[in-house]
């Protein structure tokens, strides 16, 4: 992680690794650089700011940076029409670190809250209350270092709840291209956090729900993360794509991915198990 801003993932570079991006609506989302072992696969900080902008229904129109050299910067301004700001080091540290402290006390808030909805109209946090997880989550931070094949084990009534999640998650898509919808729930210490696929007219730009999902999780500083639930509206068969099989064993390689079928039926297999060799070097590693 970064030593100066939240939540940046950087242990091959120290490459510029944030920037805010600001809605038409006036909020603001901060994005951080994602990498890859596999580099083509890194996600900049500029398409993660986009990317959460987009998820939430607003448009992208200014992008305040530090550093000119941010990468793909001036393609994602050319590409979107952003108006671009550069600002001070220090400028840019202090409103990272005030939406940090929004996005610590919404995680707050929604844990105090009691009313368990299920129902998903938004990419925002969900407790992991709602879907009777947190003791099953205490149990698997307690089993961290252990790699058990038998873990972990659903309710039917909570496999049901989760599929009416997903299959809410997929509405959310921004997909114009594919018109193919696909939503993720990636479960973490925090609470369940959503993800969707964003697409671009350029498709190099886009990114599957599985990777929005751990920008979404990084987002509020989630540091567990114990399985991921992914559906495909129209999917006969819903996996990860090869990029996403890549992040996720970086991010959580020994903990389980659970996949909802068109025919809505279940399967479900470790990370490890989808992708059994996966590429890392402990020689690219530099911090």
């Amino acid at each position: 992680m970064s030593n100066t801003l939240p939540y940046s993932y950087q242990p091959y570079s120290n490459k510029p690794g944030h920037c805010l991006i600001e809605s038409q609506e006036g909020d603001l989302y901060l994005g951080f650089r994602i990498e890859s072992a596999s580099f083509p696969t890194t996600i900049s900080a500029v398409q993660a700011g986009v990317v959460q902008c987009l998820m939430h229904g607003q448009k992208p129109t200014v992008i305040y940076y530090a550093n000119p050299s941010l990468s793909g910067l001036e393609n994602w301004i050319n590409t979107l029409s952003l108006k671009p700001e550069q600002i001070p080091e220090q400028k840019l540290q202090e409103k990272a670190a005030e939406l940090q402290k929004q996005n610590h006390q919404w995680i707050h808030f929604n844990t105090l809250d009691s009313s368990k909805k299920t129902t998903i109209n938004s990419v925002k946090p969900i407790p992991l209350e709602n879907f009777g997880l947190l003791e099953l989550s205490q149990q698997l931070h307690s089993l961290r270092n252990e790699n058990s094949e038998s873990r972990p084990i659903f309710s039917k009534s909570q496999m049901e709840q989760l599929k009416l999640a997903l299959v809410n998650v997929c509405n959310l898509a921004v997909c114009p291209e594919s018109n193919f919808p696909v939503g993720a729930l990636l479960w973490t210490n925090l609470g369940l956090f959503p993800g969707v696929n964003v697409e671009f007219q350029d498709w190099s730009l886009g990114l599957c729900a599985e990777r929005t999902a751990l920008i979404n999780a990084l987002r509020y500083g989630a540091d567990e993360f114990f399985g991921i639930f992914v559906h495909a509206t129209d999917g006969d068969f819903s996996t990860p794509c090869g990029s996403c099989r890549q992040i996720l064993s970086e991010h959580m390689l020994f903990s389980k991915l659970f996949c909802l079928h068109k025919d809505h039926t279940w399967s479900e297999y470790f990370i490890h198990d989808l992708l059994p060799h996966p590429f890392y070097t402990q020689s690219l590693a530099k911090f």
